[in-house]
């Protein structure tokens, strides 16, 4: 491989991160100016996973998404809070919360590390970790690794 070659890769490496880069930061401020669905557990709290060690709230970016994710579960009713179904149906309840919400007041308040994870089981699920730039630096995984939580 000649050195021009190697210039050539590594300038269209920096320029592919760029871009995933630009593309990630529209994608968070889409999510933050956006309101996305939360499932509800049995205690009416949002309904959250634990994976190494850290916190997921599942959030889905519409209804449909969340029925995909129910269904595949085996549950095929999703329905908001106030909705009243006959008993024994087995359903979703969720709540809209705007993804500001959930990254700068709802993530901090959780008390350890934890992150969203956004449309869980479709290819297009991404997930926003509890990293700086996109949860408050006191609810970071660094924060809490060093004990320097702060309100």
């Amino acid at each position: 491989m000649r050195l021009a070659d190697l210039v050539a890769a590594e300038q269209q490496t920096r320029e592919d991160v760029a871009a995933a880069r630009k593309e990630f930061l529209d994608f968070l401020d889409e999510f933050r100016h956006t309101p996305v669905l939360v499932p509800l557990d049995d205690q009416g709290a949002l309904w959250s996973a634990e994976f190494s060690d850290i916190r997921w709230i599942l959030a889905f970016s519409d209804e449909k998404a969340l029925s995909r994710f129910a269904g595949s579960r085996g549950d095929l009713d999703v329905r908001q809070p106030a909705t009243v179904t006959d008993e024994g149906t087995q359903g979703w309840n969720y709540r809209r919360v705007m993804g500001r919400r959930l990254l700068c007041s709802v993530i901090p308040a959780v008390g350890r590390p934890c992150g969203v994870a956004l449309d869980a089981g479709s290819e297009a699920g991404r997930v926003l970790p509890p990293v700086t730039g996109i949860v408050p630096d006191s609810a970071t995984v660094d924060a809490y690794a060093a004990g320097v939580r702060r309100r």
